[in-house]
Parts: structure tokens; sequence; C-alpha cells
């Protein structure tokens, strides 16, 4: 009887919203950072609609974090792996793809600026201090070339998409790459 009442309340609890009761996450975040209405910043929500459309396992959970990834510390605490999407400036041409991890890029003092108010690095810097961080970080990105207001990306930007794409799958699926240059443009 013991076992039935604690199931009872178990679901109950789930039920009503119990705040002891913590969800499951999927173990995979891949967060697009970015606003549409400045045109090549809106790359990540690109990447993002076009993985929506794929069949990915539930592992997976898409988010659109628009524009201030500094509110969104909760959603990629207890992640095993943060996939973020966004434009930066690396100093490349425009429409070149770039894969790096927040770490390699304060080791290297890499050139890699976000566009937005608050960047990544400064926002898992402050999780890391409040413990709420995910395990892995990877930043798939793109060189922009036009963020001036407006909606749609630049030709080379959006000629970027389905490989950013494939980079993500890549990163789901293989968990990474082997270590090598990973801060050289793709």
């Amino acid at each position: 009887m013991g076992n039935a009442d604690t199931d009872r309340r178990g679901e109950a609890s789930l039920a009503q919203g119990d705040p002891w009761v913590v969800p499951a996450r999927a173990p995979i975040l891949v967060m697009a950072v970015g606003n549409l209405l400045r045109g090549d910043d809106g790359f990540a929500e690109a990447v993002l609609a076009a993985l929506a459309e794929r069949d990915l396992p539930e592992t997976v959970e898409l988010f659109d974090a628009g524009t201030s990834a500094i509110d969104l510390m909760e959603i990629f605490d207890r992640r095993d792996r943060l996939i973020v999407l966004d434009a930066v400036r690396g100093g490349a041409a425009p429409g070149t793809l770039y894969r790096f991890s927040p770490e390699e890029v304060e080791a290297q003092a890499l050139p890699m600026n976000s566009l937005h108010q608050v960047g990544l690095l400064e926002t898992l810097r402050l999780g890391e201090l409040v413990n709420c961080k995910p395990k892995e970080t990877v930043v798939i990105g793109v060189q922009p070339q036009d963020t001036a207001l407006g909606i749609g990306l630049s030709p080379v930007v959006a000629a970027a998409v389905e490989k950013a794409v494939e980079l993500v799958l890549q990163e789901i699926y293989s968990q990474g790459r082997p270590p090598g240059r990973p801060h050289a443009p793709l």
C-alpha cells in the first residue's frame, strides 16, 4: 500500500506542478541567438527553422533565444550539450562558418564577437558563478555581411544555412569533432 500511495502522490505532485519535482530536460539544447529584423543577424533563426523540419531525436530541444542570452541561463542549466547558433564577427569573409567553444575563444584571445548586448561568453561566465551552466558548449556562427535594419539574409549568408544545419547535425550525432584547428573558419 505504501508504494501505491507514493506513486499516487508522485503523480498528483507532477500534475499540480510541485516545485520539488524537476522536469526532465533534453540533454542537447540547440539555441538560436539573433534578430530577424537585422538582416544576417537572423541567420540562427533560419538554421533553427531548417532543423525543425528534420526528424531529430527526442534528446534534442530547439530554442529561439532572441537577442539576450543573459536571460536564458536557466534554460541551458542541466544540459549535457549546448549548441549555440549566432552571427559572429570573426574577421573572415561574409558567409564563412565558424565552430568554436567559449574556452577556445578565451584561451587564444580570438576576435569572436557576438552582435548582442551581453555576449555568450559573459553569460556562461556568470552561469559558472551561480552553478548554472551546460556541461559542454559549442558555437556555430556565421560571419555576417549586412546587419542593418531589414528582413532577410544576404545571399552569401543564406547560402551558408544548409551547411550550418549539417554542422549542427554532426554535433548532435557524433558529439563534436576531434581536436584540431577548432577556431579556424570552416
